[in-house]
């Protein structure tokens, strides 16, 4: 019995750091793809619509912080941890920075600053625990960044349905909100697919620890959605906490607490105590 206890205790020992390296790259990934969106967009609508493409795309703040995903995730490819972490951490810092002095630009106050902080808590703290426990972080297989690939295809050409759906009459550009509602909660399924498939390219210990990771990541996101004017679902306008975004992060933080402690319970009750969480008594009694 001790064996098999220590045999389970050597499976799941870095299985939170590795689950947290896991989630903080598909979170970086999904938060590049977010920052593309406005460039697949208007260049969807230069290329239907020429007289209705956008003048300025993103704007020199936007093209910084997509150039800045850009090179965290191909950090992140090459397998440079500390490096990722230490630029996410950076771009949290900037993205405070901007708030802090009121520079502002299309989107919220906030927001961009609440993506910076999804990808900098996972993958700094997978650094950290890794540290702490001795051990290094391990390269994410090929299958994992095939799907992270596709969820951030999805994501980001997903951005193109509002054009390519519109129809023109009269000299009008007409929008159809039923077709762009589909393809937005179409892209949403298959982004959640995407993230589960790359997830089970994992082992079974890390598998179920980055599941719970996601599904937070999911809650807080969504719940933040309320506050967010076309945040991640361009279809959904004027959320009922538009004017209030300290009110919807506050829930976003609370629905993010209770599904990760859910999730964190629900791992520990799957895969029992082991050896590591046994008193010493319990090991005088199994012997």
């Amino acid at each position: 019995m001790r064996r098999v206890s220590a045999a389970r205790a050597a499976s799941v020992a870095g299985a939170w750091p590795a689950a947290a390296a896991a989630v903080g790259t598909l979170a970086a990934v999904l938060v590049l793809a977010r920052q593309a969106r406005p460039v697949v967009e208007a260049a969807a609508w230069s290329w239907r619509f020429a007289e209705q493409a956008p003048t300025t795309i993103i704007g020199p703040i936007g093209t910084a912080r997509l150039a800045g995903c850009a090179l965290l995730v191909a950090v992140l490819v090459a397998g440079w941890h500390a490096a990722a972490a230490l630029g996410a951490g950076t771009a949290v810092a900037a993205e405070l920075a901007l708030l802090v002095t009121g520079v502002r630009d299309h989107a919220a106050p906030g927001w961009h600053l609440l993506l910076a902080v999804v990808v900098a808590v996972p993958l700094g703290g997978s650094l950290l625990l890794a540290a702490r426990d001795g051990r290094e972080q391990r390269p994410l297989p090929g299958r994992f960044w095939a799907a992270a690939a596709a969820m951030g295809l999805c994501a980001s050409l997903s951005a193109a349905g509002t054009p390519l759906v519109a129809e023109q009459s009269d000299g009008l550009v007409l929008i159809s909100n039923i077709p762009v509602a589909r393809i937005g909660f179409g892209a949403l399924a298959l982004i959640a697919l995407f993230s589960l498939a790359a997830v089970s390219a994992l082992p079974a210990a890390v598998r179920r620890r980055a599941v719970v990771l996601l599904a937070t990541v999911a809650a807080l996101l969504a719940t933040t959605q309320l506050g967010y004017d076309r945040a991640f679902v361009s279809v959904i306008d004027h959320p009922v906490l538009v004017n209030q975004p300290v009110m919807a992060l506050m829930l976003a933080a609370v629905a993010a607490t209770v599904v990760l402690a859910l999730g964190a319970l629900a791992v520990r009750l799957r895969e029992g105590p082991t050896d590591f969480d046994r008193s010493p008594g319990d090991h005088l009694r199994s012997s």
